[in-house]
Parts: structure tokens; C-alpha cells; sequence
């Protein structure tokens, strides 16, 4: 089965194998950013007005976030 989700940047075509893989994907791209710009998580949970603590959780893996937080910082990180 192959799921059509498309990075509007590549338009890369992602398949049902790539969402297993999302959660570190998505950790990694947040790290990066991080590293880049010198700031710290919860600097970036509040610019991207999420409460810091889920995203400390999310970046240790013990909680998740809902696609809303995701896009938010998404729009901080882009």
C-alpha cells in the first residue's frame, strides 16, 4: 500500500515504510535547528507556542506531539 504524502519543498513521494521513521526524522530535523541557531527547547516550544515541556518529552521519547504542535514549529524551523 503506498501512502501519497508529498514535502511541498522535494515533493518527495513518501511511502508506508517512511512512517515508521518519522518520530526521528522529525527529532533530528528539530536538533539540527537547534544546534544551528543556538537556542534552547524551550526558547523554540514557546516561539512556536507549544508549553516546553512537550517538547522536551517529544525530543526524549516519551511523549508525542499532535500534528498541530508539529506544524507550528515547522513554520519556527522552516
Amino acid at each position: 500500500m503506498m501512502i501519497y504524502l508529498f514535502s511541498i519543498k522535494n515533493k518527495k513521494k513518501m511511502n508506508a515504510k517512511d512512517l515508521c521513521y518519522l518520530r526521528t526524522e522529525v527529532q533530528r530535523l528539530i536538533s539540527k535547528h537547534l544546534d544551528k541557531t543556538g537556542k534552547t527547547p524551550s526558547a523554540l516550544a514557546k516561539e512556536a507556542g507549544i508549553h516546553p515541556a512537550q517538547l522536551l518529552l517529544f525530543m526524549s521519547g516519551q511523549r508525542g506531539l499532535t500534528d498541530t504542535s508539529l506544524m507550528r514549529l515547522g513554520e519556527v524551523i522552516k
